[in-house]
């Protein structure tokens, strides 16, 4: 019996995928396959990723391979057509690293597919995990009280009975002592040791430093026993946040998950990414870190505000800012919204939306802010290293309200340009 192999069918992120003779889908029972296989695999509503028209579907918010009993559809994150093979690999990186840094949680494990060996996940994983980690141990060190038993020439906690009667006919002069001490040697950092010991010998000379700093500040902690034994003693709720975080990143590493973004020469489990909320979740992550720079909060996707009321008081239609930094008197300083969409540099305004801009604006007249930004990812081989900004001004009784185009690097050869553009943006701006 021969098995017919399934078709391989490539696009881009809002590419149009046609039906007919000759065309991207032959059937429309393909089409359907499409979104009966979308919602088995994700439990995601299928008209946030995709947008079906009377002859065809366009594929948005989302990358990876999506199998289906017909077809296997990879879809590839948007301009990536436009770049060479050069930028194509940075992109997977950066986008993997991205990924990474929001810990995974914009991704669904879909089967198993043919991936990148390029996206460099694991080192990715690794450099975040090395920043959480310093930047938590930063914050708080984790410590336990133990009591500890032991004879010394002198004194320490208290003498330790019948011991000390032993003691002074066995060594007069030494003291049988018990005292309480803190020590790191605690379940928690046993596992981030045991991660940064499992992956050190894999990754560049680049990661390896970092991760050796990591381990001379867990010298004193103990990994030799089975690190799976440590997580039933781990004290949760007594955890910060980004310990949290940590936990979770230790988890994926040490259960070997991650790959790549684009289709390529590696088996492996495929991953769905949902693009716009895991740009959504780094750009939100990042200004949590930069807002205290200039003694900012970051509000991340505040509820509760609403742009019109009803005659009969209820209010209506809601106002959900992706990022809004206020001061500590709850002034607002600055609005972003994140955009996953690529910009036509050619076209007159761009080819941004007229929706994104009025909406925008109406942020800006809620919340009486000066300076709201359209954040976009900038996956252009002209300014994808360096990023692009560009600033539209309009007056509304008297108040001018700066609306700036910002473009954030995704092609860059790390993460570094990106968040040093975001830091400075928020600098500028704010």
């Amino acid at each position: 019996m021969t098995v017919q192999a399934k078709r391989l069918l490539k696009c881009e992120e809002w590419g149009k995928l046609r039906v007919g003779d000759g065309l991207e889908l032959s059937t429309y029972d393909e089409l359907g396959s499409i979104l009966a296989a979308w919602k088995s695999k994700t439990w995601e509503a299928a008209d946030g990723y995709f947008d079906v028209l009377p002859n065809a579907i366009v594929p948005k918010f989302w990358s990876g391979i999506l199998e289906t009993k017909q077809l296997i559809l990879e879809v590839s994150p948007i301009g990536s057509s436009r770049i060479d093979n050069n930028l194509k690999r940075r992109l997977d990186i950066n986008l993997s690293m991205m990924l990474a840094s929001a810990m995974s949680s914009q991704s669904v494990v879909a089967g198993q597919a043919l991936l990148s060996s390029d996206g460099g996940r694991y080192e990715a994983l690794l450099e975040v995990f090395c920043n959480d980690l310093h930047l938590a141990r930063r914050r708080q060190i984790i410590r336990r009280y133990i009591s500890e038993v032991d004879t010394l020439p002198s004194p320490r906690g208290r003498i330790s009975f019948p011991s000390q009667c032993y003691e002074s006919i066995r060594r007069p002069g030494q003291f049988a002592s018990e005292w309480v001490s803190l020590t790191e040697d605690v379940p928690e950092y046993r596992i981030f040791k045991k991660v940064l010991l499992r992956y050190r010998s894999r990754c560049s000379s680049r990661i390896r430093g970092r991760i050796d700093l990591c381990l001379s500040e867990l010298d004193a902690v103990d990994v030799t026993g089975d690190h799976r034994l440590e997580w039933a003693k781990v004290r949760a709720d007594r955890l910060p946040q980004i310990y949290h975080s940590l936990l979770k990143q230790s988890r994926i590493l040490l259960n070997e998950e991650g790959v790549g973004v684009f289709a390529g020469d590696r088996l492996a489990t495929a991953e769905i990414v949902f693009t716009s909320r895991l740009f959504e979740q780094f750009v939100a992550k990042e200004f949590t870190w930069l807002a205290p720079l200039k003694d900012l909060y970051a509000n991340i996707q505040n509820r509760g505000f609403f742009a019109c009321q009803r005659d009969d008081g209820k209010d209506s239609f809601e106002l959900i800012p992706d990022v809004r930094l206020t001061n500590k008197k709850g002034q607002t300083k600055l609005i972003v919204d994140t955009k996953w969409k690529f910009l036509e540099m050619n076209k007159r305004n761009f080819g941004i939306s007229r929706n994104d801009v009025y909406q925008i604006l109406v942020y800006a007249s809620r919340f009486n802010c000066s300076n709201v930004v359209l954040l976009y990812p900038d996956v252009t081989a002209d300014t994808g290293e360096v990023g692009f900004l560009r600033t539209f001004s309009a007056n509304f009784e008297h108040n001018k309200i700066c609306v700036h185009i910002a473009k954030i690097p995704v092609l860059a050869d790390s993460l570094l340009p990106t968040r040093n553009f975001l830091e400075q943006l928020m600098l500028k701006l704010s």
